[in-house]
């Protein structure tokens, strides 16, 4: 009878303890005025995703496009214990992002700081004034000329890439699985780039695994030293790194450095080889689309007789191509910030266009693959449309509302790295192969649902046809 009276008195306790959460994280949001989507308690609005039910990307998509809260300006949710603020007005979005980042700086993501600098330390975790020293340090690698520089070592390797596929594809198509075959492109292109070698044999890890930070550790070290020793230049990321150090040792050593081209080396290879391949799947959907591309490399390859820099950039229909998978396909599903007001005051005001003030510490989501797909900057939004991205039809509207890249001082570095690196790719494919579906290729995209990146649920087969 004891045990009994005991089973039933935790019951009871579970359960007022689960009717306070619910009603608190309620309370909280509607004193504040502020719309708010429940979820169960303990796990708040996360549940589908813990479940694998949505991807994080769906999830927001879907809060971003509640029916009853769609035409607020911002909703409240919780995930576990945390309330958090998804913003959706455009101009709190620029706000937050540009006009006032110095109150929304920092990124929430965290890490063990004493055992693993090298995930923790790089720039695109790294916070406050940290962050702002190394983006100073950085920034230079990616100026226009030197890009130019490392254009050549780009077209090195798509000649790699060429000789590949005259290789393998004869008279018959050939199957590829357009992820992992774009992935080694992008990791070869970033390694020459960044470190003046080739490393696609070996770069096969997941994030930041203890065997993934003891090759980066030793193969970072080893350039750099390598590097000093023969007194060359490159203008590359290496240079930068061994300027760092040279410049301040205490702040910029070991893992710190290592860190750096870690996060170049990630980044760079998940977006761009996405991009790749996404690209790769709707052109082999929308055949008039890849024709009308093709048509567009084929005449600048027969006026310049080559491939330039500049000669990538003059084509105009396939930036838009790439702009529109950018649009439909961004690296990140979302960008988040943590408030930090830098007024002296414990909160930031969201006024004019709500009453809610958002207090220091808490993270707000801008839910960057809805607003992508939201019919009212982009119609049509699930439909392969790249002449949106035309100059005739571009407008200030759609220029803030298209963040691929994210928007202001914390934007990616890297960006127009990311865009040559794609460009590039596609003019070496299509200009002398056709790409078609296989009977292998998924009719539509599904997300990943495991994947806090966007990413194919099913593997992109495609066939190329030598032309």
């Amino acid at each position: 009878m004891f045990a009994l009276q005991v089973i039933l008195g935790l019951i009871l306790c579970i359960g007022a303890l689960l009717w306070w959460w619910q009603r608190s994280a309620r309370l909280y949001w509607e004193k504040n005025g502020v719309s708010y989507i429940p979820g169960p308690p303990f796990i708040g609005a996360l549940k589908d995703c813990l479940t694998f039910r949505k991807s994080i990307g769906e999830l927001l998509l879907d809060i971003y496009n509640h029916e009853k809260f769609k035409d607020d300006p911002v909703t409240g949710v919780y995930f576990f214990h945390e309330p958090i603020l998804v913003i959706r007005h455009p101009e709190l979005i620029k706000n937050i992002l540009v006009k006032d980042f110095p109150n929304f700086m920092d990124r929430g993501v965290n890490g063990d700081t004493y055992h693993d600098l090298i995930a923790t330390d790089n720039l695109f975790v790294v916070k406050g004034h940290r962050w702002q020293t190394i983006r100073n340090k950085l920034s230079p690698v990616f100026t226009t000329g030197k890009l130019k520089n490392l254009f050549l070592l780009m077209v090195n390797v798509t000649k790699i890439l060429e000789q590949k596929l005259e290789t393998e594809i004869g008279d018959q198509s050939k199957e590829y699985e357009m992820k992992e075959f774009a992935s080694f492109f992008s990791t070869d292109t970033i390694a020459l780039c960044a470190f003046g070698v080739q490393l696609a044999t070996l770069f096969r890890f997941a994030l930041f695994s203890k065997e993934t930070n003891e090759f980066l550790r030793s193969s970072v070290n080893c350039v750099m030293e390598e590097r000093i020793k023969s007194g060359s230049k490159r203008n590359d990321l290496i240079d930068a790194l061994i300027a760092m150090r040279e410049e301040d040792s205490d702040l910029f050593k070991g893992d710190t450095l290592v860190a750096q081209a870690a996060a170049f080396i990630i980044a760079g290879y998940e977006s761009s080889s996405s991009a790749i391949a996404f690209a790769l799947y709707e052109l082999a959907q929308n055949q008039e689309i890849q024709e009308k591309l093709r048509k567009e490399i084929k005449s600048y390859i027969e006026k310049y007789e080559s491939i330039q820099y500049e000669t990538v950039h003059e084509m105009k229909y396939l930036h838009c191509v790439v702009q529109e998978i950018f649009r439909l396909y961004p690296s990140l599903p979302f960008l988040e910030r943590i408030c930090t007001p830098t007024d002296g005051k414990s909160t930031y005001s969201l006024e004019p266009y709500h009453k809610f003030a958002v207090p220091s510490g808490m993270s707000v989501y801008i839910p960057l693959l809805a607003i992508h797909r939201d019919p009212n900057y982009f119609p049509d939004p699930m439909k392969f449309i790249p002449e949106r991205f035309d100059s005739t039809s571009w407008d200030l509207a759609h220029q803030n509302a298209f963040m691929a890249f994210g928007l202001g001082p914390r934007s990616c570095i890297g960006s127009r790295f990311g865009y040559l690196q794609v460009k590039l790719a596609l003019i070496t494919i299509l200009r002398n192969y056709l790409v078609e579906a296989s009977e292998r290729t998924p009719k539509t995209i599904k997300l990943d649902k495991k994947a806090i990146v966007i990413r194919s649920q099913e593997p992109l087969y495609l066939n190329l046809i030598r032309i």
